[in-house]
Order: structure tokens, then C-alpha cells, then sequence
């Protein structure tokens, strides 16, 4: 089924495309290749289509490009991660190591959080982190870590929008970790990562909003694929990108996106204000996470890969990363085993390291609140 093409990347063919599938052994590989399959059938896709998988749950995504088409069935519904430093050791927040999660967790618990109605909904799904640095959820400077897409929340729907206002409290992830090891001093330093401190590490999805603005859009593209409005019905919803229904997807993707951009910075909000005896906790990387995107005239499809370009930098598992810019600026947000000191993502070219971090309490680090 699939062929290595080099270290830690095999590759197969799929029905209209090539699939380039990163993985940490050929078992992975040879695991994975089935479910990127329905990728390779988006009408004018571009290939190769790129996939990575570590094996592990959720360690899977890919991205497909296509020149004429956008699929609703191909993007995973946006998130955002974020990764937050403090100025001060771990041992600044007033628990041992192992306890600070339980900690952290209760604390944020006891922050007051601001409601907003589906007014504010709106936007926020129009404007994204600019809505949220007004509204005092992070600091001017952090904007420029974020992408803002135009959006219309008109793209959205009611019962999206109501959605936005109910979800908008529910909990993120946090994993709370401390700078463990530096493998590239420069841009370690660039991001104040320094050996013992400590590092958090959130992640805010669009939750039902994204789901629902997702599901409605591929109704009513499928039911103009299956009448025959886009050419020959066939297995997979698609639109081509000039009609109005690929540019309500795109705006509503767009929207959803903005949406999970100040679902992030609320819980930045939230640690700041949990956390204040840490000294100040830093914003140092921001990266969006599925969705779709545009690139030399392409659509870009994501699923599960988070859009990383060049020198641009992540947290993917427990290491704190640059991307390369390889598959069409996409990248594993997710762990990937080392063996001997060879880190699968950095081998295949993906991603460079720069910090590794440990997690504190159990072994994700995670936080419960």
C-alpha cells in the first residue's frame, strides 16, 4: 500500500492524488493510509496530498489543496493553541510541581468570567483577536501573533451564533509544564524559554458553533452536488470556488476560526488572573488548527494539521517547535515518539526543535478544573 520515500515519510497512490503520509514507523504508515484515502478525491486536488500520524489519539491530520473545489468534509471544525511562559520558575506558583495542575485548575475555577450574547458573538466572529484585545482578554502586542480572517457572521446562521453564546465559558484544554532542556539557545531565548520555568500550553476550539456552521453548509452543498448543480453527483460534497456556496463555506470556516481565536484568549484571560503570583505570563505562539485557508490560489483543506509557516512556532506535544514551511505550511500539533534522540517531525524536515518541556503532576500535565 504505501513505500518509504525517505526518512519517516512514505508514500502512496490515492484515487485522484498521490499521498506523501510522515509517520514514526511503517506500521503507522501503513495504518493511516486508509483514512486519508477520502482526501485524494476532492475535485481538483493538487498533489500530493500530505498526512501525518503518530500513532497515538488524535495524532492524525492532513492537508489537501485543490485548484477549482472547496469540501466541507475534508477540514476538521478550527481551534487555536496557544503557549503562555511565565517569568518566574514553576516554584512561583504555591504548590510542590506535582500538585500545581490540581492548583492551577482550581483556581481557574474561581476567576469570574464575562458572558457575552450572541450580539458579541457576531463580533467576535467577524473580527477575532482584535475583538479581544478590546475587550482586555490579551495585550495589544500579542495581535500580531494571530491571523485575523474577514469574516461574515451572516455565514454563520442563528442557531450557530446562540451556540457561540452558551459555549463561550466551557472549558478549554491546559497542560501546565515546566522548561525541561534547550536544543536551540537562539530561539529559545527569542521566547523567553528559560530552563525551569514555567510553561502552559491551552487549546480553544469553536466548539458547537464551528460543528453546526459546518454541517449546514455541507447540507446545502451536498444537495446542489447531488442534483447535478456542480457537474457529476458524486461521493464527496464539494463546491466550485466560484460560487456562493464555496464562499459561504470559507467565510463561515473563517468565522469559526475568529470564534476559537477568543475562546484562547479567554482562557489566557483566565491564567493571567489565576496564576498572578507567576509573575506575568507571556504570550509566546499562537496557531490555528483546521479550517480552511488559501495559498497561490489554492484552497487549502486541514484536518487535525495546524498552519505553521517558516519560522513560525508551535508547541507539538511536549516540545516547543519551528516549521519548515513543508506540506503547504501545515504541521503535526501532536507528539511524535524519539528514538535514540531522533524526534520523528524534525527527521522528516516538518518541524526544528528548539525547547523540550516536561509536564508537572500526572503525564499530559493536564489541568482540571
Amino acid at each position: 500500500m504505501v513505500e518509504q520515500a525517505a526518512n519517516f515519510e512514505w508514500r502512496g497512490e490515492g484515487e485522484e492524488a498521490e499521498i506523501s503520509l510522515y509517520a514514526p514507523d511503517e506500521a503507522v504508515a501503513e495504518a493511516s493510509f486508509e483514512r486519508v484515502l477520502p482526501a485524494t478525491r476532492l475535485p481538483g486536488v493538487v498533489g500530493p496530498v500530505y498526512a501525518a500520524s503518530s500513532g497515538v489519539s488524535r495524532g492524525f491530520g492532513w492537508v489537501a489543496a485543490s485548484e477549482t473545489h472547496a469540501a466541507p468534509d475534508l477540514v476538521s471544525a478550527p481551534e487555536w493553541g496557544l503557549l503562555l511562559v511565565a517569568d518566574a520558575p514553576v516554584e512561583s506558583v504555591s504548590a510542590p510541581p506535582d500538585e500545581a495542575p490540581r492548583l492551577i485548575g482550581r483556581r481557574l475555577s474561581e476567576v469570574a468570567l464575562p458572558d457575552i450574547g450572541e450580539a458579541e458573538v457576531r463580533r467576535l466572529a467577524e473580527t477575532g483577536a482584535p475583538w479581544a484585545a478590546e475587550k482586555g482578554l490579551i495585550e495589544e502586542e500579542d495581535l500580531l501573533l494571530f491571523a485575523v480572517d474577514a469574516s461574515d457572521a451572516d455565514s454563520l446562521g442563528r442557531r450557530s451564533l446562540a451556540a457561540g453564546a452558551r459555549d463561550w465559558t466551557r472549558s478549554g484544554r491546559v497542560r501546565a509544564l515546566r522548561v525541561a532542556k534547550t536544543l536551540d539557545s537562539k530561539g529559545a531565548e527569542a521566547l523567553g524559554l528559560e530552563p525551569g520555568a514555567l510553561a502552559l500550553v491551552i487549546s480553544a476550539g469553536a466548539e458547537d458553533l464551528g460543528r453546526l456552521a459546518l454541517a449546514s453548509h455541507r447540507e446545502r452543498i451536498s444537495a446542489r452536488t447531488e442534483g447535478g448543480d456542480f457537474g457529476a453527483p458524486g461521493d464527496l460534497p464539494a463546491a466550485p470556488v466560484d460560487t456562493g456556496e464555496a464562499r459561504d463555506l470559507m467565510a463561515a470556516t473563517a468565522a469559526a476560526a475568529n470564534y476559537a481565536t477568543g475562546r484562547a484568549a479567554l482562557l489566557a484571560y483566565a491564567l493571567r488572573r489565576a496564576l498572578g503570583e507567576a509573575g506575568t505570563l507571556h504570550l509566546r505562539a499562537a496557531w490555528a488548527v483546521g479550517g480552511l485557508g488559501e495559498r497561490d490560489g489554492w484552497v487549502l483543506h486541514r484536518n487535525g494539521l495546524a498552519a505553521v509557516g517558516a519560522g513560525e512556532t508551535l508547541a507539538a506535544g511536549l516540545t516547543v517547535a519551528a516549521g519548515t514551511g513543508a506540506m503547504l505550511g501545515s504541521v503535526p500539533p501532536f507528539e511524535a515518539p524519539e528514538e535514540d534522540g531522533r524526534w520523528a517531525w524534525e527527521e522528516a524536515g516538518l518541524l526544528e526543535r528548539w525547547t523540550i518541556l516536561e509536564p508537572l503532576g500526572s503525564r499530559s500535565g493536564e489541568v482540571v478544573g
